[in-house]
C-alpha cells in the first residue's frame, strides 16, 4: 500500500524537525502531499515521481512541471519500460532570442515520468520546454507551454511532433512510443565521430559504472552503446532548435 506522508499545519499546534546536513529518502511507492501553509525546505529538491498539494517548497510558491519522455538507449521495447535516470529541464521563454528563466533536475521513472519544480516562472506565460540528458541529444517542445494554477503537463513519447522540429525518433510500435535520440556523449548538439571514439575508447578499456558513454544504460561500454551512437551518426541527428 501507498505510503502518503502528510505535513499540515493547525492553527493550535505549531511542530518542526530539524534534521542537520540529514538526507530524508522516500523510496519508490511513497507520496509526498504538503498541505496548504505548509513548507518543504532543502537545499536540493529531486522528485522521484509526482508532487502534490497546495503547500510550497523552501517557502515560494511550486510550479510543477509533470513530464513524460524516453531516452532512446535506455527503452526495451520488450517491456515497454526504460532504465531510469536523471534530467535537466530548462524553461525558456518562448520568444527570441529564449532566454533561460529557470531550470530543475529529477529522475524518469521507467515510464519516463518525472516532475520538475520551478519558482521563477508565472503563469500564463509561455516556455520552451528543453529537456537534456548526459548522453542524449537536448530536445525541446514543439512550442509555448503556459502553466496553469501552478502546473503543467507535457509528454514527449506518443509523436515525434511532441518535439521541436519532429526531433524524436520512434522506438515502439506497441505502444507507439517516440524518443530523445541517444549518442550526444560529448553534449556538443550532434551525434558524431568525436562521440563514437569516446564510446569507443571506453569499451576497448573495459570501462564501467556511470558514465556518459555508456548509451544503454547498463553500466558497460561496449558495442551496444557504440552502435546506437553510430547509426544516429550516420543519420545525421543533431539538435533542433527555434
Amino acid at each position: 500500500m501507498k505510503a502518503i506522508i502528510y505535513f499540515s499545519i493547525l492553527m493550535m499546534l505549531f511542530a518542526s524537525i530539524t534534521f542537520s546536513q540529514s538526507t530524508l529518502d522516500y523510496q519508490t511507492g511513497t507520496g509526498l502531499i504538503i498541505q496548504p501553509g505548509a513548507d518543504v525546505c532543502a537545499d536540493d529538491v529531486i522528485i522521484n515521481g509526482t508532487f502534490s498539494g497546495g503547500g510550497t517548497i523552501c517557502g515560494g510558491t511550486a510550479y510543477v512541471l509533470n513530464l513524460t519522455a524516453v531516452i532512446q538507449g535506455f527503452y526495451d521495447a520488450s517491456s515497454n519500460l526504460m532504465i531510469s535516470d536523471t534530467v535537466s529541464v530548462y524553461l525558456r521563454n518562448a520568444t527570441s532570442p529564449f532566454v533561460k528563466i529557470d531550470s530543475a533536475k529529477s529522475v524518469l521513472s521507467p515510464n519516463g515520468e518525472g516532475s520538475f519544480i520551478f519558482f521563477n516562472v508565472t503563469n500564463g506565460t509561455n516556455y520552451y520546454i528543453v529537456l537534456t540528458h548526459r548522453n542524449s541529444i537536448e530536445t525541446w517542445s514543439s512550442s509555448g507551454n503556459a502553466f496553469v494554477s501552478g502546473s503543467l503537463i507535457y509528454n514527449f513519447r506518443p509523436a515525434a511532433t511532441t518535439a521541436y522540429g519532429s526531433n524524436e525518433i520512434r522506438i515502439d510500435n506497441d505502444p507507439v512510443t517516440y524518443a530523445i535520440y541517444s549518442g550526444d556523449v560529448n553534449q556538443d548538439g550532434n551525434v558524431e565521430a568525436a562521440d563514437l571514439a569516446l564510446i569507443d575508447n571506453d569499451a576497448f578499456n573495459f570501462v564501467t559504472g556511470y558514465v556518459s558513454t555508456d548509451i544503454t544504460g547498463d553500466g558497460i561500454v561496449d558495442a551496444s552503446d557504440g552502435a546506437i551512437a553510430d547509426n544516429n551518426a550516420f543519420n545525421f541527428v543533431s539538435v533542433a532548435r527555434p
